[in-house]
């Protein structure tokens, strides 16, 4: 079976109709996964998703969550590190986190680092593993 990659405006066009003509053709290239082809997204695309849904459309974090969620569970899609991002997700949800944060502290993790430095004392408080630089 084909593999294509998606660049992070296709998935957008999925969840927003600001384009018609662009979401009826992400629309018509999703209706066929998992049937004629497979797509891939990449950890830097739904990273790009979260900051464009948030910032660009004015997503709550929960809309976020449940629309990284719905990706993880469409047919046809490969989502790299698909358990990572369901960690990344668990710590959202249950510390209200960043996704950004919680996914770069989970994949840290993952490389064997002790905890995850940072200047941001949101996110120090609320992603377990990530610590104020001090």
């Amino acid at each position: 079976m084909m593999i294509f990659g998606l660049d992070t405006n296709v998935i957008l066009r999925l969840f927003i109709d600001d384009d018609p003509a662009q979401r009826a053709a992400a629309l018509g290239f999703g209706e066929r996964l998992g049937k004629d082809y497979s797509a891939f997204v990449t950890l830097i695309s739904l990273l790009e998703l979260d900051w464009a849904l948030r910032s660009q459309y004015g997503f709550s974090k929960k809309h976020v969550t449940l629309a990284i969620d719905k990706l993880l569970h469409t047919r046809g899609l490969v989502i790299k590190n698909h358990t990572l991002v369901v960690k990344a997700l668990r710590f959202v949800e249950s510390n209200n986190a960043d996704f950004a944060d919680a996914l770069i502290a989970c994949r840290l993790s993952e490389e064997g680092c002790q905890s995850t430095k940072t200047f941001d004392m949101k996110a120090a408080r609320k992603v377990p593993g990530m610590e104020l630089l001090t």
